[in-house]
């Protein structure tokens, strides 16, 4: 036998005062009487009885003292030496439990199994119970309250997020900590790789192959070459026997969510993954647009995918330089319909500088010269050998080969404190660097362009590219949807700004950061903050969650161990002796 709460043995120590309670003797008080003879007969009936009186005393003691352990060891909660352990119960709430089928609901048989696991423990066993989608979440802690345990099943509901690797790993952690002292039990519908489970986690699946058929990718954008011309793109997946013909329809919402239809597409389906498949819509206007498969199968959450077209707002950038030319030509390079820079006049968002320092709240420097807060210290050029990139995974060299561009005339300088260095020759001579002071920031780039012929290299206009989007916050496009619980960047020049997200239902939260985590909800999305507005969708597109055909995960469950704790047994005997106590007590009383 094992205690779950041994501390609660000092209780015991009850027994002591308790015990002495009964060897009191309480001294007679003396009256004066008239007539003696009247209590001579009473004193001689009770000296006959006082050993009977004594035995009945000591038998109430007993009693007592019995009554009074049992409720001792029944709060150290004794558990019977046998094969039950403790308990973390983990439901699938992912968006493939809310398919239907004869039983109803995957996810509702999986908190009936969940409810019936708990009621079978009889208060005898402790559990826990928690949620995994796109994270694996706690809803109670480890208790032997079967009403505490049921509530959190209860307060489980169906999400529209896919199983999350991470929400795997967690799982499969939890039972590794958990391993020979309690056992976890995962009431899924089998729809990942089972095998990433290992042997630490009993699957007890529940639901049966379904028919649907879902979008499992889904995407648009404007492309170059046309007014308005939007290019769709869509994957779907079938886990249908046999081939299905069905419609896509795309849909624009208006501004009252009115639907206006734009095309339909006929598909015909095969079973399992199919190949991806794109088309083309003129004239389209930007804004909240719908994927919708017409058809009624066994999931609904996978028929509509939510997606945002919209036409790039151009970051407008201002040249600064006795050499013009070639400044003007790399910010052309990316200018036109579909790109994201303009060139503007004064007052751009960024300005592209040579051999000067401007006052624009955000630049990009070529071949520092003169006096600047972006530089300190500027002496003689040096020549350049290797050139070391300390950070190629920075926005603002992720799409140049920078350790092939030759820093002729790059001067010794110093960086202003806090600079972050990308790039750097052997000796340490800074090459690339961002500075960011008082609310401004700027991209260093220490060489002399002409007379490195660095205005011919193909990675010119791609360096001035990568560094403008970087200091406007927008190096990371959006794309037109989004999976819940998907990351998702803000664009934002100030990684410490704060955002506002709109979500589907009118709510709105604060976002902080270059990246947040899509709310578990499909819909439409608004972010806005100091640097524009921009819609977000979000959609399950999920090869995982939309095949609902499971039949080759097998399911590992084991009995278990079920029984009643002591605690019961002690319970019913403290009354018993208590009852029993009572009844002696009043026949003391009466005699």
């Amino acid at each position: 036998m094992t205690l779950l709460a041994p501390a609660m043995l000092w209780s015991l120590v009850a027994l002591v005062p308790l015990a002495a309670i009964y060897f009191l003797k309480v001294r007679p008080r003396r009256r004066p009487t008239t007539a003696l003879f009247l209590w001579e007969r009473i004193f001689q009936e009770k000296r006959s009885s006082s050993l009977f009186q004594r035995l009945r005393d000591a038998l109430s003691l007993a009693l007592m003292l019995l009554a009074a352990a049992a409720v001792c060891l029944a709060l150290a909660q004794p558990q019977w030496n046998d094969q039950r352990q403790d308990l973390l119960i983990v439901i699938d709430n992912s968006a493939s439990m809310g398919a239907r089928g004869p039983g109803g609901a995957r996810l509702e048989e999986a908190k009936r199994l969940a409810a019936s696991i708990i009621e079978g423990l009889n208060g005898s066993q402790r559990a826990a119970v928690a949620a995994a989608a796109g994270a694996l979440a706690y809803r109670s802690h480890l208790t032997n309250n079967p009403r505490e345990l049921l509530d959190a099943v209860d307060s489980i509901a169906s999400t529209p997020e896919a199983l999350d690797e991470g929400a795997l790993a967690a799982i499969v952690q939890a039972a590794a900590q958990w391993q020979d002292r309690r056992r976890l039990i995962f009431i899924s519908d089998g729809g990942f790789d089972a095998a990433r489970l290992g042997g630490g986690v009993e699957l007890f699946k529940v639901g049966a192959a379904a028919e649907n058929i879902g979008l499992v990718a889904a995407d648009l954008a404007y492309l170059p070459g046309g007014e308005n011309r939007l290019g769709v793109y869509f994957q779907v997946a079938s886990s249908y026997a046999a081939p299905r013909q069905i419609d896509l329809s795309l849909v624009r919402l208006g501004a009252g969510g009115a639907e206006q239809l734009m095309k339909v597409i006929p598909l015909s389906v095969e079973p399992g993954l199919n190949p991806p498949e794109t088309f083309t819509v003129d004239e389209a206007p930007p804004g909240r647009w719908l994927a919708r498969l017409e058809a009624a199968d066994a999931l609904a959450a996978d028929d509509v995918a939510y997606l945002a077209a919209r036409l790039p707002t151009p970051i407008r950038v201002s040249v600064e330089s006795n050499d013009r030319l070639f400044l003007e030509n790399s910010v052309l390079a990316f200018a036109g319909s579909s790109s994201l820079l303009s060139l503007a006049g004064e007052g751009g968002d960024v300005t592209v500088a040579k051999s000067m320092s401007p006052e624009a709240a955000r630049a990009v420097v070529f071949h520092p010269e003169g006096e600047s807060p972006w530089w300190g210290e500027l002496g003689a050029e040096v020549e350049v050998g290797a050139v070391r990139v300390l950070q190629p995974d920075h926005p603002a060299l992720a799409h140049a080969d920078v350790a092939t561009i030759p820093f002729v005339g790059a001067r010794q300088l110093t960086p202003p404190p806090g600079a972050q260095v990308l790039a750097a020759s052997e000796s340490g001579l800074p090459l690339v660097y961002v500075a960011r002071r008082e609310g401004r920031s700027a991209v260093v780039v220490n060489l002399d362009p002409i007379a490195a012929d660095f205005y011919f290299s193909a990675w010119f206009p791609v360096l001035v590219h990568s560094a403008v989007t970087h200091l406007v916050g927008r190096e990371t496009p959006l794309a037109a949807t989004y999976r819940p619980g998907q990351s998702a960047p803000v664009l934002s020049a100030e990684a410490s700004s704060a955002s506002q997200l709109a979500l589907p239902g009118g709510e709105t939260q604060e976002v902080r950061g270059k990246f947040f985590d899509m709310p578990p909800k499909t819909g439409f999305y608004q972010l806005s903050n100091g640097s524009g507005r921009w819609l977000l969708g979000a959609s399950l597109v999920s090869a995982q969650e939309s095949l609902l055909n499971s039949d080759g995960v097998n399911d590992s469950r084991r009995p278990i161990s079920r029984g009643r704790s002591p605690v019961h047994w002690l319970t019913v005997l403290a009354i018993v002796v208590l009852a029993g106590e009572s009844i002696l007590y009043h026949r003391r009383k009466a005699g």
